[in-house]
Formats: structure tokens, sequence, C-alpha cells
């Protein structure tokens, strides 16, 4: 089981420092940000795959991703029960296309889709107690753009995003979780992830795209 943060202070500091990463990262990389991500799905999808120039921007955004990786690990390396991942090439595919046929026929922004290219997971003690304090910290809510707690089958957790006002940065997630829930909750992700590639089957065949892409 993951260490968990048991001070609200710390567990501000860590939305604080994301929130800053997330702006000086994406500031820095301006010039390839050219795409208002409030546009729809649809607007990217088609019945070939992910449009081709909205395609390069995703590689080029993770490629930016990977070589700031060390900035990533340096806020795990600060704060105990948190943990961070880069969405892989593959997944963004397929969450796309996943909201493309089922969420509006792709009417929902691209920002909705794809608001956790980059993701952090944090361990707490008290789940509720966190979510009560950050409800009515003006300070935190002036720095995310949105904040909702998740409560789907056995998943729970409060899901907190950063796109600092900024439409074409993509935005990045930060999870918190109880750490006295944690397995119920990974166990979920992976029957969700399950469901998705179930949905995709089809279209993965007829695209021919069914090894993973690292």
């Amino acid at each position: 089981m993951n260490a968990s943060l048991e001070s609200y202070i710390e567990i501000v500091r860590v939305i604080r420092e994301i929130n800053e990463l997330h702006k000086k990262f994406s500031s820095e990389i301006c010039d390839i940000l050219t795409y208002n991500l409030s546009k729809s799905v649809s607007n990217v999808v088609n019945e070939q795959g992910i449009d081709k120039d909205f395609q390069i921007l995703l590689n080029d955004y993770k490629s930016a991703l990977n070589l700031n990786t060390i900035s990533f690990l340096e806020i795990q390396n600060k704060f105990p029960g948190i943990r961070s991942r880069a969405k892989q090439g593959e997944s963004i595919r397929e969450k796309l296309i996943y909201y493309k046929k089922t969420h509006e026929n792709g009417g929902i922004p691209i920002n909705k889709c794809l608001n956790d290219f980059l993701g952090f997971r944090l361990m707490v003690s008290n789940l509720s107690d966190v979510y009560e304090k950050i409800k009515v910290d003006d300070e935190v809510q002036e720095i995310i753009s949105r904040m909702y707690p998740r409560i789907d089958g056995n998943y729970q957790g409060l899901h907190l995003y950063f796109k600092n006002g900024n439409n074409k940065f993509f935005p990045w997630e930060l999870q918190i979780w109880d750490a006295s829930h944690a397995g119920e909750n990974e166990l979920s992700h992976k029957e969700h992830k399950q469901k998705r590639k179930y949905i995709l089957l089809p279209q993965n065949y007829r695209d021919g795209n069914l090894e993973k892409e690292e």
C-alpha cells in the first residue's frame, strides 16, 4: 500500500506545485499548442481515425512530456503517496474514438475528453475531509479549473483538473484517493479499460490496429 498524506497543508502544496508545473511546461511549448481544445471531439475524429494534423500535435505533446519526465519525478520525490503517468498513444487514440462513439456522437469538448494527458494520483488518509476542505478553500478553487467527486461502481475518488485558463493547454488531472479504498479503485480502473477496449474491438480490427503502442 502506498503511503498517504495526512496534512491538508501538504495536500495544498501538491496542488500548487502541479499547477505551477503545468503552467511552466505549457507556456514553454506554446508554439506547438495551436489548437483550440474547446472544440468538439468530432472535429478531430472521423471514420478513418484521428485527424492527421491533430495526431501530429498529440505526438509532439507526448514527446515534450517524455523530455520533461524528471520534473514530474521531482514531485513524486517531494511528496509521499503521489505518482504520475503520461497517457500512452494507444490509450489516447482509444479514448478519442470511445468518446466519439459514446458521448454525444463526439459533441463533447476535446479538453473534457483528453483531460488527463498527464495524470497524478495522490493517496490521503481521509478523502471525505479533504473534499470538504477543498470545497471551501477559495485559494485552491482559483487554482483548479474543475473538481468533482467521482463515484462509479466500486470506484471512489476526487478528481481535480488544471489548465491555467487556456483552452490551448491540454489539461492535467490529479486524482485523490483514500488509501483504504485503493485496491477497489485499481480493480475498477482495470475493468473500465477492458470495457473500452471491448467496445472498440471492431474498430481495431477494421483499422488493423491490434498491436499495443509503446
